[in-house]
């Protein structure tokens, strides 16, 4: 019976751990992603400081210390979050702006550009099928999956850095 009871205990503070990560994340996700879109390559240094921010505020709002395979994990789940919330903007001003057709004819024009450096036919075959609405349509997908691994990637790294850097040091041992 008082065994039952230390086990409740013990989920509690867990719970509240597993909402302090999520929090964390969220609000450090949140900051990458307003940082990543101040210019087109500055999620290179937005994404690692959102996974180093989330590893700080995740310090503040527990009493955990994360080691640094924690610290990646929680600098991934905001890498997610980050995503996520570029995504749905690009999505939604893409479609504000009715800039579908660009976007289309920009790929295509990129894939034309690439064919004409390129001789060999087989890359000729490639670059045709590429060009059909399939292709694009492929073509935004691996986009859109290696997007979610960088930034998932980055974020993560930040906070593996971040938990190691700032790892809270015991008493010097005699």
């Amino acid at each position: 019976m008082f065994a039952e009871t230390g086990a409740v205990q013990s989920s509690i503070p867990a719970k509240a751990d597993a909402h302090a990560e999520l929090r964390s994340a969220l609000y450090a996700g949140i900051i990458a992603a307003v940082l990543s879109m101040i210019q087109p390559a500055s999620f290179i240094l937005a994404l690692p400081l959102g996974g180093f921010l989330s590893v700080l505020l995740y310090r503040r709002r527990s009493m955990g210390d994360p080691r640094p395979r924690a610290g990646f994990r929680l600098g991934a789940f905001t890498g997610l979050f980050a995503f996520g919330l570029l995504i749905v903007l690009a999505a939604v001003l893409t479609l504000v702006s009715h800039n579908e057709v660009k976007l289309r004819a920009d790929i295509i024009q990129d894939i034309q550009q690439a064919q004409a450096h390129n001789p060999d036919p087989q890359a000729k075959q490639i670059s045709d099928y590429l060009m059909t609405q399939q292709g694009v349509a492929l073509i935004m997908i691996f986009g859109v999956v290696f997007g979610c691994v960088l930034c998932v990637l980055l974020s993560g790294i930040g906070g593996a850095i971040s938990a190691s850097l700032l790892r809270r040091k015991g008493p010097p041992e005699l």
